[in-house]
């Protein structure tokens, strides 16, 4: 082959093959496609708080658009949704299918039903997800939720809470799962 030839066409390949890396690139760094309101996008709207006589706010779990990016996001959404589901419905059976064994053994059914008796969750929002380990995340979110005085944490006697949290997910038997661990000692919170 001429040399006179040889440099157009090596340039003409590299630029088809960094077009074709761009294209897949964007490809698989596309979100999936969310249902409904699963995804919380940042508008004028959406900063306004909920009123107090509305709290906690609807009960559907929403993924900022980072964590909607996370590869894990939709299975994180999917297992948190039973788990507040699980607590507004007073449903401890749907509660431990979310949960990893060790938090059911460590929970049982009569003081999960004495502690969330009264309890109501809304305006759920995870904000990131982060990978630990390839079988641990770590969620940034933040909730509402209401309740007796009497079951509030004792730092917070209030009935109506705003939550910062940081929740452990496990993978378990193939699925994730709400763990114990550090991670939620770091829990915020204030009165709304």
């Amino acid at each position: 082959m001429r040399p006179r030839l040889l440099l157009p066409l090596v340039l003409v390949v590299a630029a088809v093959t960094a077009g074709v890396g761009v294209l897949t690139r964007e490809v698989y760094q596309r979100p999936a496609p969310a249902q409904g309101d699963q995804i919380a996008v940042p508008s004028a709207g959406s900063s306004a708080p909920v009123p107090r006589e509305d709290q906690p706010g609807g009960g559907v779990v929403q993924l900022s658009i980072d964590a909607s990016m996370h590869p894990d996001g939709p299975r994180v959404r999917e297992v948190l949704q039973q788990f507040f589901d699980a607590i507004n419905d007073l449903d401890y059976e749907l509660w431990t299918g979310t949960v990893t064994r060790r938090r059911v053994d460590e929970t049982p059914r009569s003081r999960w039903l004495s502690d969330y008796e009264s309890s109501r969750d809304g305006t759920i929002l995870v904000h990131r997800v982060e990978s630990v380990s390839p079988d641990r995340l770590r969620v940034l979110m933040t909730f509402t939720s209401t309740q007796d005085v009497a079951k509030a944490p004792a730092e917070l006697q209030a009935d109506c809470i705003h939550w910062r949290v940081v929740y452990p997910l496990q993978a378990e038997d193939g699925t994730l799962r709400v763990d114990l661990g550090t991670e939620g000692s770091t829990s915020q919170f204030t009165p709304c």
